[in-house]
């Protein structure tokens, strides 16, 4: 070969010409490490499991993941290319709830909430996000050819704005919603039924207070030989405690306090019963002790639940100036002397209304003027401290009794707000009641 033929140094010049071309091609445009890029945005986009493709806005397909090209049943290499309305909808046009064109010209994500699923009955949701593509190398070599050869500029730029669109099947979310607005339907009504059943509850039980509280005194007789001052709280709508006088012209009268086992409507139902018994057998004057044990008999009779009743009677005589009392199982009440000394008012004998032929023990006490009973129910201090310690908790029947002492020199107008006043930081559980009664 002749290096002086002009022929090979025109060869030799070429070649090294496109040599360098490449070699700065190359560099520029370093080809193996696109497209190991390429091939890890393959492999990161096909791990994605919903369907993705990237779309232009002429809605031709410019790369789709694996998810795409199974939920459109056809190769990468058929999908590539294809009108997106095509590969999804068979349509010659863009489908009817498509917002690519608004997701590019407002370059922000649009989202479709609730679409028709293509190929199956079903929900899907489509997003449409904007992204700035770049062209390969030689689709951007032709267009600037096309650029540099044709005149006017024509061609296609570097970069070109497309859509990710993003497919989610929500098929089974939105049956699950379904499902949920169905229960949330039938829990409403439900609810209004219950609502409603509870209603009716509380009207009745209001009924059945109105009833109670019928049968139980509104104001303590009037009686020129005592002053008589009494409370009843009920926990719940209905309670268990009752109590009552009874006047025997022309100078007796009697006093009967009782706590039925349990709280609410059980607990009332036996009050009444005790109540209407008490009623019954104490129209004529008997021994005290004979009372109670016919009431523990009707109970026997009558109730068969379990339930029981613990109560104390007992008879004023203002002529003997004494006091009849008999105590089934009740708390016991105390006579505080005007020096303020304390008599428990006790007799042996259990509740009533479990064990039949129970026999009940009957006491008799002098009484002047100044003197003050108190008969209650447990409730009135089986009661929570403000200040609750491990080891006292409660207020007690003792420190209750101490605190009945301490309001001695009270005016007896006043004794039953002084009370209220002293036990008003402590919270209740049960029902009470205490009558406050001092002889003139």
């Amino acid at each position: 070969m002749n290096l002086a033929d002009p022929l090979v140094l025109l060869t030799i010049s070429a070649f090294l010409l496109i040599l360098a071309l490449l070699i700065m091609l190359y560099r520029r445009f370093p080809v193996h490490l696109i497209y190991k890029s390429k091939i890890g945005l393959e492999d990161m986009l096909d791990g994605i499991s919903d369907p993705l493709a990237v779309i232009s806005s002429d809605f031709t397909v410019r790369r789709a993941n694996r998810a795409y090209t199974t939920l459109v049943g056809k190769s990468f290499s058929d999908t590539v290319g294809e009108k997106c309305y095509d590969l999804l909808r068979k349509r010659t046009s863009q489908c009817k709830d498509c917002r690519l064109k608004k997701a590019i010209s407002e370059n922000r994500p649009v989202a479709v909430a609730r679409s028709e699923h293509p190929f199956e009955n079903g929900t899907i949701s489509i997003n449409f996000s904007p992204v700035v593509l770049s062209l390969p190398f030689f689709e951007r070599l032709i267009s600037a050819l096309l650029r540099r050869f044709s005149g006017n500029g024509t061609g296609t730029d570097e970069n070109e704005t497309c859509i990710i669109e993003h497919i989610r099947d929500i098929t089974l979310l939105e049956k699950l919603k379904h499902d949920l607005e169905a229960k949330n339907h039938s829990l409403a009504h439900t609810m209004k039924h219950l609502k409603e059943a509870q209603q009716n509850i509380h009207d009745e039980l209001q009924l059945a207070r109105n009833i109670q509280q019928g049968l139980l005194p509104t104001k303590a007789p009037d009686t020129p030989k005592l002053k008589i001052e009494h409370t009843y709280h009920p926990v719940e709508d209905v309670g268990g405690d009752i109590y009552d006088f009874i006047q025997y012209p022309p100078n007796r009268m009697g006093v009967f306090i009782g706590d039925a086992s349990g709280h609410g409507l059980s607990a009332a139902f036996v009050g009444t019963i005790s109540k209407m018994s008490l009623y019954n057998h104490g129209q004529n004057e008997i021994p005290v002790a004979e009372l109670i044990a016919r009431i523990n008999d009707d109970l026997i009779n009558n109730i068969h639940s379990g339930h029981y009743l613990t109560c104390f009677w007992g008879i004023f005589d203002f002529d003997a100036a004494t006091f009849t009392f008999c105590r089934a199982g009740h708390p016991i009440p105390v006579l505080i002397k005007k020096d303020g000394s304390v008599r428990p008012l006790t007799t042996s004998g259990t509740f009533i209304g479990l064990l039949a032929n129970s026999v009940f023990e009957q006491s008799s006490i002098k009484f002047e003027r100044g003197d003050r009973f108190f008969l209650f129910t447990d409730g009135i201090y089986e009661v929570e401290k403000p200040e609750p310690t491990k080891d006292n908790f409660m207020l007690g029947y003792d420190d209750f009794v101490s605190i009945l002492v301490s309001c001695r020199d009270t005016p007896f107008s006043k004794v039953m707000a002084e009370i209220r006043r002293r036990l008003g930081s402590y919270r209740y559980d049960d029902d009470y009641t205490l009558i406050a009664i001092e002889a003139t």
